[in-house]
């Protein structure tokens, strides 16, 4: 077993987000990778401290071959747990959804690093689709490989609001733990650690990024800054926001990162109003306000947001009527569960062929697991590993 630290291996890390949660939960990461340099940087800024190498960047194939692998000074008590998603494109009811997608090739490289790491426990986690798309059988050889090697398995799909997560984000997982430390208990995916009533009573958009609405007072459409740091101007009220703030400052002492949002055109601005009032995008049509983007959606003041946070920074529209806008990094981090402390590194955003290179931070906040999703499937681990 892994002893007295819990140790992570995270695969397809990007910026942090199921490390995050392993961290809290108290594994400590030993070895991670990352295929973008940017997502890869917020990661170690935020997660490695003074043990930058523990990051491997570049192609899983290549850093962590089977002779890289060799290379590394493991513990002598083993590794506690192998995670990750690999890019899950190929996957994704939103996606081309293309079978062949070379993309869905990278699970295979995640099971060859379990193989040749064989850690105590596994987490593997994808989109809903992995499960039951192109009929190509993934969840049965996903199964049958972990089997192979020594692990019970369990699979399905956990949703994110049932951990306190503000969105209505699912996941695929499969938990694995080897059949020797699991012994004659059974192995259960964990259960929902929020109920209905909780999520309707704490999870509103008002309560979860109420106290960064203060772009009015900062000056107006493009202010906040592209990384910080940058002051408070409100105190944190509610308990989500408390929580979020426990490190960088729960008064208008405190600082947070990320803040920038964009500067609107005046005819954007009048549609996101229109949007606000309930018109919707059809009854534009042919008026001056037509528009191709299909997907923006308002949030709800008093409601916990019914939406699943992704990498285009202008799906969704703040609920402040007096300022119509789309939501700044930082914001779009809370309802994924970052703490304001979490610095994301990187451009900002980014438009046209640079999608295909860069990895800015909103698309890092999108990729990412929600850490309260990340840290409750870790508490529930140790529960089996301990």
């Amino acid at each position: 077993m892994g002893g007295g630290i819990l140790t992570l291996v995270d695969l397809f890390a990007g910026c942090g987000g199921l490390g995050l949660g392993f961290h809290k939960a108290g594994f400590k990461t030993i070895l991670a990778n990352e295929l973008h340099p940017d997502p890869a940087l917020t990661y170690q800024n935020n997660l490695l401290g003074n043990d930058r190498e523990k990051m491997k960047i570049g192609p899983i194939a290549k850093v962590l071959s089977n002779s890289e692998i060799k290379k590394i000074d493991f513990p002598s008590k083993g590794i506690s747990c192998v995670a990750g998603g690999p890019p899950c494109q190929g996957f994704s009811m939103a996606g081309a959804g293309l079978a062949d997608d070379p993309r869905n090739k990278l699970y295979h490289e995640y099971l060859r690093v379990v193989r040749q790491i064989d850690p105590d426990s596994i987490v593997f986690e994808n989109v809903p689709g992995f499960a039951n798309r192109y009929g190509l059988g993934l969840q049965a050889h996903l199964e049958k490989a972990l089997k192979s090697m020594g692990y019970v398995t369990v699979t399905g799909v956990l949703k994110a609001t049932d951990f306190g997560v503000p969105q209505i984000r699912r996941r695929f997982i499969c938990l694995g733990v080897k059949k020797k430390i699991l012994g004659n208990r059974k192995l259960e995916l964990p259960k929902p650690t929020w109920s209905s009533v909780q999520i309707r009573r704490n999870l509103s958009s008002k309560q979860v990024i109420g106290d960064l609405d203060v772009y009015v007072e900062r000056g107006g459409y493009g202010t906040g800054q592209d990384h910080g740091p940058e002051k408070y101007l409100k105190p944190a009220r509610s308990t989500f926001q408390k929580e979020m703030r426990t490190v960088s400052g729960r008064t208008i002492n405190g600082k947070t990162w990320n803040t920038k949002i964009p500067n609107h055109t005046l005819h954007v601005q009048e549609r996101m109003k229109m949007y606000q009032k309930g018109i919707t995008r059809k009854k534009l049509i042919g008026s001056k306000y037509e528009t191709k983007k299909h997907s923006q959606r308002v949030l709800g003041e008093n409601n916990t947001p019914h939406i699943t946070v992704v990498s285009i920074p202008d799906d969704y529209i703040h609920y402040n009527n007096k300022m119509p806008r789309t939501l700044s990094v930082r914001e779009c981090a809370r309802l994924q569960t970052f703490p304001d402390d979490f610095i994301f590194y990187g451009k900002r955003t980014t438009g046209g062929l640079r999608r295909r290179i860069d990895v800015p931070q909103y698309t890092q906040v999108g990729n990412a697991i929600p850490p309260r999703l990340g840290e409750a499937i870790a508490q529930h681990l140790k529960t089996y590993l301990l």
